[in-house]
């Protein structure tokens, strides 16, 4: 009987002892999740020195504290404190009127009765744009490997001085629920030489873009992982919710959301831009169309806002084969590519989503081209147009009607799009229209720009009548023809051939 009962009486001290929780901290008091009721107080791990919060609407700031703590809250923009209770677990959350844009540096403070004030500083009022993606927006300015540094790196980190720009670069974390908090806080820094180095260099080039025309702070929390997929990307609920997503894509999801995207949605954001489809690239089209869609909807429905604008960018000319072909350069009728940018334009059938093509900017043997201050500004000429009313060009040649007269075929495109239709390097316009007749086949054409439209001449042995015609619509063609804003004309086939 002795033996018995110090077997269970160890058993019981290991059960104990595996019942009890750590505490969890982070560089500002921010709180993991799982908070006992008895921590110290903190600030939501999003809540930082030197970040930008959102202006015109209301700023949620939450954090933990001691169970049933009186906590009050002064941010020196307004003068009227704001005071709340931690609830039975030491969480809090209070929510402060919207303001103005501000650029001249602000505090918040927290006061938790019987213990030590926190202070964050030099906090901006402006606008806040998530980004998020895979390599190609975590691409940083600097050479930084495994990348090569973006075109002309060393005088644009010089030239990088913008103190109204605010970055934050979230850890990579991966986790099987929606965090409250995050691991490691995303710490926010002030644009400068000596910060925009490992800044990614889409979300920099958006953000300097729209700081030069609109004088206002912009802040860029940058959530971005090598080699990731869309549906780690979304929430659980987009995925599970529709049959299709759900058998498709439901045993590999929503683990980046859960860990880099679910912390931040307290916060209130001006948009979102995606840079991501690589890693998804030989999905069926449609499949990632609708991937895409149901993330958009269930970051809006998580942000709380229905109409939280989503700004994405094509996927650039790639030849996946570029060394495996001989000659190297790849098999340049390969079109998966070609139609999976299809699918990607197809998202742009949900409101409030624009798309940035980057046709011209590719490198045909490297999926991260250097090339990066066009992607970022185009993205930001979507905001100017849309969100912030300005008289922008946002779109090149975008295709709208065709006609044939035997071995002819005239291409015009939609009114306003192809003004001053010319080639971006002052060359030969890159001859990248291809026709077929009644056996499918295509054959590349001769292409000229006539006005604003392109004339495109049969190969002699194309079968006539001309039955469709296809425009940079194989995997990796770096293409030259743009309007006079200096935006490339977008892919495009006037057929729904399965070749």
């Amino acid at each position: 009987m002795t033996r018995r009962w110090l077997f269970l009486a160890v058993l019981l001290m290991l059960f104990a002892a595996c019942k009890k929780e750590p505490k969890n901290q982070n560089n500002n008091g921010g709180n993991n999740g799982g908070n006992t009721g008895d921590s110290k107080f903190t600030f939501g791990s999003a809540l930082q020195s030197n970040m930008v919060i959102q202006r015109d609407k209301p700023f949620v700031i939450w954090g933990t504290a001691r169970a049933k703590q009186s906590v009050t809250i002064n941010v020196s923009w307004n003068a009227t404190p704001t005071i709340t209770t931690a609830d039975d677990a030491g969480n809090w959350k209070v929510s402060i009127p919207a303001a103005v844009a501000n650029s001249t540096p602000q505090t918040i403070t927290g006061n938790p009765n019987g213990d030590p004030a926190v202070t964050l500083n030099n906090i901006l009022i402006g606008d806040v744009w998530l980004c998020v993606g895979q390599s190609n927006m975590t691409m940083p300015v600097d050479a930084i490997s495994p990348f090569l540094g973006v075109t002309d790196y060393p005088n644009e980190i010089a030239s990088a001085n913008y103190p109204l720009i605010r970055t934050a670069t979230v850890q990579s974390d991966y986790e099987d629920t929606p965090q409250a908090n995050f691991k490691t806080p995303a710490t926010w820094v002030v644009c400068s030489p000596s910060t925009v180095g490992p800044v990614s260099a889409v979300a920099y080039f958006f953000a300097r873009k729209l700081n030069i025309t609109l004088n206002v702070p912009i802040g860029i929390i940058v959530s971005s992982i090598n080699g990731s997929y869309g549906q780690e990307w979304a929430n659980q609920e987009a995925i599970t919710g529709d049959f299709l997503l759900n058998a498709i894509y439901g045993s590999n999801n929503s683990s980046l959301y859960n860990g880099m995207i679910s912390p931040l949605t307290n916060l209130n954001v001006k948009g979102f831009l995606w840079y991501q489809g690589e890693n998804n690239q030989h999905d069926n089209p449609a499949n990632y169309t609708k991937l895409n869609q149901a993330l958009i909807a269930g970051w809006r429905t998580k942000f709380n806002n229905s109409k939280l604008p989503f700004y994405l960018v094509q996927l650039t000319p790639f030849a996946e084969d570029y060394a495996t072909t001989n000659p190297p350069g790849g098999d340049k009728t390969l079109d998966y590519l070609a139609k999976f940018r299809e699918g990607q334009a197809n998202v742009l059938t949900l409101p409030g989503t624009g798309m940035a093509v980057t046709m011209d900017v590719g490198e045909v043997d490297n999926h991260h081209p250097r090339n990066k201050k066009p992607v970022g500004e185009r993205l930001a000429l979507l905001a100017l147009k849309n969100d912030y009313g300005q008289n922008v060009q946002t779109l090149g040649p975008h295709f709208s009607s065709w006609s044939t007269t035997g071995n002819t075929a005239m291409i015009s495109f939609a009114a306003g799009t192809a003004n001053g239709l010319t080639t971006g390097d002052g060359k030969p316009l890159n001859q990248f229209f291809f026709v077929a007749g009644g056996d499918h086949v295509f054959h590349q054409a001769t292409a000229t720009i006539v006005g604003s439209t392109v004339r495109v001449v049969a190969a002699p042995d194309t079968p006539l009548p001309i039955l469709s015609v296809r425009y940079a619509f194989t995997n990796a063609p770096v293409t030259n023809l743009q309007n006079s804003a200096g935006l490339p004309a977008e892919p495009f086939r006037t057929d729904n051939w399965d070749n």
